[in-house]
């Protein structure tokens, strides 16, 4: 398992066990566990780890750049839950899953100088390659109140000469770009950037050329995205930046399961198989990792919910598979194959083997005479005779 927290994080009395049953109860081999950590504060308010609020992000918003945006505030809480509750919004400050998340959706080194904006768009990138997030039942972690250090502070420096994170709006920008493709956003592309993306006629054909750029750190062939905006009840930005909403904070009701074709795999990119991309993002190595990824074997079917109608057709395929496999077997009987092996032995007898039981010369190859028969004497040519054969 893999575990991605804040610095300032508190831990449940045996959190380690928490986590993994929890993770066990969602029946998901693909389940991601990710909420707002409660705060410090609230725990002992609410009688420490023994609470059964469970803090729950519901609320997607649409940004200035048109990109969906998940503020790191748990607008919502989830109480009396007996299993984990599948979740529209995933948090950057708890997330417990399988380490094969990490190697399918790696975090995009290119997506820098950037907060809240890189949110959405890695929640599409797992959720597109068949990944699910889950509310907790349990509060695994927790939020430490204590002040921080002046280096994370937005403004000013440190009473010490600390200063905060620098800014590089360069690289902000080209990230911001970078999500908007991501999501196959045209607006605020201008022109100079959209030359920028790579080959392609028009911003429309740049644009997709820069998202088969993208690989692995890309959108995933499982779920498509307009299933995606479905899941989450928000619509992107047209060309002209209108038609976009959020969900008006309607994402804490619990979302239906969207079932996807598990024979393809997590690691696939959306534009695989196309040709499109002409500088694809090289994919990250990770050299200490022994566990194959979740490629299929016992990934075959992810989870418990929804998938009920895979199974049964895939058990119909495979019923169809073997009835067929045994007709065709019942239509050669062995003793024609026993026939047709005997007459080729017999025509290879009879080509290669003389009736005196000398083996015939064959293109290619010396026939040799028996032992008990004599050498014919070799010529011998005068010496500039046999020069001139030679040349």
């Amino acid at each position: 398992f893999c575990m991605q927290i804040d610095a300032s994080t508190d831990f449940a009395q045996g959190w380690d066990s928490i986590a993994i049953k929890q993770w066990m109860n969602t029946g998901n081999e693909y389940a991601v566990l990710s909420n707002v950590p409660l705060s410090s504060k609230e725990r002992e308010k609410n009688g420490g780890d023994s609470s059964v609020e469970v803090p729950r992000q519901c609320a997607i918003k649409i940004g200035s750049e048109g990109v969906p945006l998940f503020e790191n505030i748990a607008d919502g809480k989830a109480i009396g839950l007996t299993q984990p509750l599948l979740s529209t919004t995933q948090s950057s400050s708890f997330a417990f899953a399988k380490c094969h998340y990490e190697t399918n959706v790696p975090h995009d080194p290119f997506a820098v100088q950037l907060l809240e904006t890189e949110k959405f768009p890695r929640f599409a990138r797992l959720w597109t390659r068949g990944y699910d997030v889950y509310t907790p039942s349990m509060n695994i972690v927790y939020r430490d109140n204590a002040i921080l250090h002046p280096l994370h502070h937005t403004t000013g420096h440190g009473d010490e000469g600390e200063r905060k994170w620098p800014k590089n709006d360069n690289e902000r920008r080209d990230a911001h770009i970078r999500m908007k493709v991501l999501l196959d956003i045209h607006h605020g592309i201008t022109n100079a950037e959209t030359a920028s993306l790579g080959g392609g006629h028009g911003i429309g054909g740049k644009i997709s050329t820069a998202r088969a750029n993208l690989g692995i750190y890309g959108l995933g062939k499982r779920r498509t995205l307009h299933q995606l905006l479905d899941f989450t009840g928000i619509a992107l930005p047209e060309r002209d930046f209108t038609g976009q909403h959020g969900n008006d904070s309607k994402g804490c009701s619990n979302p239906a399961w969207v079932a996807y074709d598990a024979s393809i795999s997590s690691k696939a990119n959306l534009f695989d198989g196309t040709g499109m991309a002409d500088d694809l993002d090289l994919e990250p190595d990770f050299p200490l990792r022994t566990l194959p990824d979740a490629t299929g074997g016992q990934y075959d079917h992810p989870s418990s919910m929804g998938n009920a109608a895979w199974d049964e057709m895939t058990s119909a395929q495979k019923k169809a598979s073997d009835d067929g496999s045994r007709e065709t077997s019942s239509e050669v009987p062995y003793s024609m194959v026993f026939l047709l092996w005997g007459i080729g032995l017999y025509v290879w007898f009879t080509m290669f083997a003389g009736s005196n039981g000398k083996i015939k010369k064959g293109p290619g190859r010396s026939a040799h005479a028996p032992r008990n028969s004599a050498r014919k004497p070799r010529k011998n040519f005068p010496l500039s005779e046999r020069a001139m054969k030679n040349v």
